[in-house]
């Protein structure tokens, strides 16, 4: 267990408005998590159909389809749904809401777990995932020793590794928190990929000590119309929401996730092409010289540099290519032979692996 650093950015992917107009428009960007297949098409047409009426009125503060249609796909009643501008905005708002005494992260781990904690005044302490063994926490016996009113961190699966977690490190992680009085906080905003039935949502009844975070743009593909979900006991959602400025979600967003999450056809088509499409991918990757390619699951890849080149050497040479990666040196645990890349669309993957193939050749 380490006492969490301070200093580290916010950096994240997606993050290309220094680019010229120019460049933007020319660039595949690689390090965004985004479902290749776009939006869902039920949703798309609901918003389209009503966009004049949902931006010339006020939304709804309550979310109430929202919650309604989200509860009845991830199985959990619609008072234990929270509706946010994003996951991020959750986070913020969780720790203002319950005021625990300590935050514990996993590193690596998405850094806004960390300054949501900082933002609202509470220590933050990390523990270290070993990249040997599946991320998997390198030593968890800070966990008998956690303070009154802890809240704990888990990515599932988590970025940047892309690793699910195990039911018994759950079962472990819940037992410490609740045991204290504390919070076990999982952050599954890459789950619909895999599917519903592998999210912990549905532990929230057993466990009223469970937060589980839904960030839907990734799999919805909205990141520019921000939402997200909470899930969790009906107090901790009603103490969640006092904390959140009125009409914090949008009604277009509101409308597109309510169509979305009943579009099964959309949901199915995604789900394959990301399985086969990510199978692809990482055979040829595993033929790469100079690269390590580290167990995933969903629609992005963790990758390390082993032939003495930096994530800002590749990143110069993608250049000429019009290619962005995620360089993972400011995740706390990996250093700037790390780097993610995303699943994209087969084309624009084409050109990934053509082009990294050329530069681990040259």
């Amino acid at each position: 267990m380490e006492q969490e650093t301070k200093g580290l950015d916010h950096g994240h992917g997606g993050e290309i408005f220094a680019l010229s107009e120019a460049e933007r428009e020319q660039i595949l960007d690689f390090s965004v998590n985004i479902n290749p297949l776009g939006m869902s098409p039920r949703g798309r047409k609901a918003v389209l159909s009503h966009f004049d009426r949902e931006a010339g009125r006020y939304p709804d503060a309550s979310c109430r389809q929202m919650k309604e249609a989200l509860a009845r796909h991830y199985g959990v009643p619609a008072s234990a749904v929270t509706c946010g501008n994003g996951a991020t905005e959750l986070m913020y708002a969780l720790v203002r809401a319950v005021r625990p005494s300590a935050v514990y992260v996993p590193a690596p781990s998405f850094s806004e777990y960390r300054f949501a904690a900082e933002a609202g005044g509470v220590p933050v302490h990390s523990f270290l995932l070993d990249s040997r063994k599946r991320f998997a926490p390198m030593d968890e016996t800070f966990l008998a020793s956690l303070p009154v009113h802890p809240m704990l961190y888990l990515g599932h699966p988590n970025n940047p590794d892309g690793q699910i977690l195990s039911r018994e490190q759950f079962r472990r992680f819940a037992e410490a928190a609740g045991s204290k009085e504390g919070w076990l906080v999982i952050d599954e905003s890459f789950i619909d990929f895999l599917g519903t039935e592998y999210s912990y949502a549905r532990e929230i009844e057993a466990c009223p000590q469970v937060v589980v975070l839904f960030s839907l743009t990734k799999f919805y593909a909205v990141p520019g119309l921000r939402i997200g979900a909470a899930f969790s006991s009906p107090a901790v959602a009603e103490a969640i929401a006092r904390q959140l400025c009125p009409w914090n979600v949008n009604g277009p967003v509101q409308l597109y996730i309510s169509e979305a999450v009943q579009d099964a056809p959309y949901i199915e088509a995604s789900r394959a092409y990301v399985r086969d499409e990510r199978m692809r991918m990482e055979a040829a990757f595993r033929r790469m010289p100079g690269l390590r390619v580290y167990d995933g699951t969903v629609n992005f890849f963790l990758l390390q540099l082993t032939g003495g080149m930096t994530g800002a050497d590749l990143s110069e040479r993608l250049r000429p290519y019009h290619l962005k990666i995620r360089r993972c040196a400011n995740y706390e645990g990996l250093d700037d032979t790390f780097f993610r890349v995303a699943v994209r669309k087969r084309e624009e993957n084409e050109q990934l692996l053509s082009a990294l193939g050329k530069v681990f050749n040259e």
